[in-house]
């Protein structure tokens, strides 16, 4: 079944991941932004697919039994109809599953919600509204099993991007191993560590709230 924000991160992990962005932002004039989904995305073709694969599964076994034994004093058409009903509820069922309706969702379709919902975050939380442009935003798509991170204009002409990919695949991977509390608060470390490598300097001032951001979109 569709697991909750909460089944993923204690309100001791939310602190630990604010804290560790507080300490992150005490190093580097960037400001991180920590952004969780629960999912992008209501990702209506699963139901349907998970159904048509079910009936046709359903109707496939009611032909085979009654080609092995009979149609058991009931017309055939009947048992395929039982058949085809059945599959259909059980593939409705199981699209229920995250395991499951992960599945049945084309990489190149998830590839794509997943960064507009990242796109909308980023002017959402406007990230975009630094003094110097030093916005970094970690957008993590639980469901989804995907990571993105978007930076602004002062931290994109020094950080490269594949910098950033190199952090999103950890994190992603965190994910995956359900860790996510632990793998979250290693990657505020690391783009704090990429932020300071590139020569973004030190600021005191907090521009963007520390707190992490919960949606159930």
């Amino acid at each position: 079944m569709p697991r909750r924000i909460e089944s993923f991160f204690s309100e001791a992990d939310r602190d630990a991941i604010r804290e560790a962005t507080a300490a992150a932002e005490r190093r580097t004039s960037g400001e991180l932004v920590v952004y969780v989904a629960e999912r992008c995305d209501p990702h209506p073709e699963v139901a349907w697919k998970a159904a048509l694969i079910g009936g046709a599964v359903g109707a496939l076994c009611a032909a085979a039994a009654i080609w092995r034994f009979g149609g058991w004093g009931a017309p055939d058409y009947a048992w395929m109809l039982i058949g085809l009903q059945l599959g259909l509820l059980v593939g409705w069922i199981a699209s229920r599953f995250d395991n499951i309706a992960r599945r049945l969702i084309d990489d190149e379709a998830v590839n794509s919600r997943v960064e507009g919902r990242a796109a909308e975050a980023f002017l959402e939380e406007q990230v975009f509204a630094t003094r110097e442009r030093t916005g970094v935003l970690i957008f993590v798509a639980l469901f989804e099993h995907q990571v993105v991170i978007l930076a602004d204009q002062g931290i994109n002409e020094r950080v490269d991007d594949t910098a950033w990919v190199e952090v999103s695949d950890e994190l992603a991977l965190g994910i995956r191993r359900a860790t996510p509390a632990p793998a979250l608060i290693h990657a505020v470390e690391r783009c704090a560590d990429l932020l300071s490598e590139h020569g973004v300097a030190v600021d005191a001032a907090n521009q963007l709230s520390n707190e992490p951001r919960f949606r159930r979109d």
